[in-house]
Parts: C-alpha cells; sequence; structure tokens
C-alpha cells in the first residue's frame, strides 16, 4: 500500500508539474498574419531606399522577407535616369510579392512622384524645343536686321556722295 501510495504522489506531482510548466507559455492573444511580420518595418524599407539612393551598400533589410528583391530594385531605381523605366520597375515590383499594405502605400507613393517628374522632365523637354526654335527664329531675325542695316547705310552713303563721284563711279573712274 506504501508503494502504491509513492507511485501515485509522484504520478500527481508529475501531473502537476507539467500543467504548471504548460502555464508559463504566453497566453493566446488573437489571430495575427505571420507572413506581413516577416517584413521589414517601413522605416528600414525607407532607410533602404535612401542608402542605395546614396550609394551606400549597407542594407537594412537583410534578414527580412523579399531582401533581395527590394535591394536589387532600389540599386536599379536609383541608377536609372529614365521615368519610364522607372515606372516598369515599380510595375514590376508590384508584382512580385504579396506586400504589406504600408509598402503598397509607399509603392503607390513613388509612383505617384516619378509619374510627376516624368510629366515635368516631358514639360522641359518641350521648353527645350520651343527655346531652340525662338533662338532660330531670333537668329534669322538679327541676320535679317544686320543686311537691312548695311542696304540702308549703302543706300545712305550713295545719297550722301556728290553727283560728281556717282557719274565717275557709272563711268568706272575712280577719285
Amino acid at each position: 500500500m506504501r508503494n502504491l501510495l509513492l507511485i501515485l504522489m509522484t504520478y500527481s506531482l508529475v501531473a502537476c508539474q507539467s500543467i504548471s510548466s504548460s502555464d508559463k507559455q504566453l497566453p493566446f492573444v488573437g489571430p495575427t498574419n505571420a507572413k506581413y511580420a516577416q517584413f521589414a518595418p517601413l522605416d528600414a524599407l525607407l532607410h533602404a531606399h535612401q542608402s542605395a539612393c546614396d550609394g551606400n551598400f549597407y542594407s537594412p533589410l537583410a534578414g527580412y522577407r523579399s531582401a533581395k528583391k527590394l535591394n536589387l530594385f532600389f540599386s536599379a531605381f536609383c541608377s536609372e535616369e529614365s521615368t519610364t523605366t522607372q515606372l516598369r520597375l515599380i510595375a514590376q515590383l508590384h508584382q512580385q510579392d504579396d506586400w504589406p499594405q504600408a509598402y503598397l502605400s509607399y509603392f503607390a507613393m513613388l509612383h505617384q512622384q516619378t509619374s510627376v517628374l516624368r510629366q515635368h522632365k516631358l514639360n522641359n523637354i518641350e521648353l527645350k524645343k520651343q527655346l531652340i526654335e525662338h533662338q532660330s527664329a531670333l537668329h534669322n531675325t538679327q541676320l535679317a536686321l544686320k543686311n537691312l542695316k548695311q542696304k540702308l547705310a549703302q543706300i545712305e552713303q550713295q545719297r550722301l556722295a556728290s553727283p560728281s563721284d556717282i557719274e565717275n563711279s557709272q563711268l568706272g573712274i575712280q577719285p
């Protein structure tokens, strides 16, 4: 009986110990979306973009989900001068993963700012074309004005010349 009592006490102590050790686990708070917890925080994303555009090779995205895709995107985006290509890169990146909403908002803002920059560049190109046309027209007008002044000067010289000089010049005699 004594052995039976010792076995029961040991069994109950082990059971109590396993229950108390399971109580030490964190309580379940609610549903989580683990895939979004794997992405870097937005400030790390912004820092990575700035670092890439500044020419730094340090990546604050190391260890986070899609870090390689984002680093490749930032290096390509920052080195590209064509806004059309930049917009294409943003569209490609958008399709490469199931991004968190904060990332999607950032990509949308980046797309909007790049579109505005593209429009300004196109306007600048058009203004440069107009400037070249206006400079050409101005140059042609200046040449015409110079020729007109020369003709007017010749006419004035002829008018001021004495009548004998005119007769001599018509006969081929030089004074």
